[in-house]
């Protein structure tokens, strides 16, 4: 069974990106299975904190990310950027950087719920710009922001998913994401990343 991380970029329990990340997981094919992991956890970035000394919550979202074969992210937008706790995740993922950090060569996908009708592809670009410019793989075909989010929202025999064309758009992105952790698409990445390790003096 493939595990892939929901991890969710806004920490109001029952914001948009939550619900949307629950409408993703349920959606997940066959031989895929979806873990979560709360972001509250996860203190803000201080590099004095480092090996022994760095936060549980830290340790365990390293954990949780080298358990995963891919991560799917779901996150708001704000102020036309990318939320601060998203960024702190990943500043505290990436270290200690060397050998290797938790996420290098990860494959990782994402999609953006937003209130509005213009913003937040703002807030994916810059998610899979850092994420891959900091060792991990990103999906890049098809970015899904699902714009006037509240509206999108529909309920099925009590179970909360998305209205069609949305579903639609949603499993697509999860779909790319499946087949780079099943055509090991990070393999390139990650083997990049030890070569630049083993030049190192």
């Amino acid at each position: 069974m493939k595990n892939i991380l929901f991890l969710v970029g806004s920490l109001r329990r029952d914001s948009l990106n939550m619900r949307l990340a629950r409408v993703a997981a349920q959606n997940l094919p066959e031989g895929f299975e979806a873990t979560f992991f709360d972001l509250q956890d996860v203190p803000m970035y201080n590099d004095d904190l480092r090996g022994e000394l760095s936060p549980e919550g830290v340790q365990r979202l390293r954990e949780a990310l080298r358990s995963a074969d891919g991560v799917f992210w779901t996150t708001p937008e704000y102020n036309y950027a990318l939320p601060g706790i998203v960024k702190n995740a990943i500043d505290w993922a990436s270290r200690p950087m060397l050998p290797r950090h938790s996420f290098v060569g990860l494959p990782m996908n994402a999609a953006v719920a937003s209130i509005s009708a213009a913003n937040g592809i703002r807030s994916l670009n810059d998610l899979k710009r850092i994420w891959s410019n900091c060792g991990g793989f990103t999906v890049t075909t098809f970015d899904f922001v699902l714009q006037l989010a509240p509206s999108k929202f529909v309920e099925e025999d009590g179970v909360e998913t998305l209205e069609p064309l949305s579903l639609g758009k949603l499993r697509m992105a999860i779909g790319h994401l499946v087949r780079a952790i099943e055509g090991d698409a990070g393999a390139v990445v990650t083997a990049n990343w030890q070569a630049f390790v083993e030049s190192l003096p």
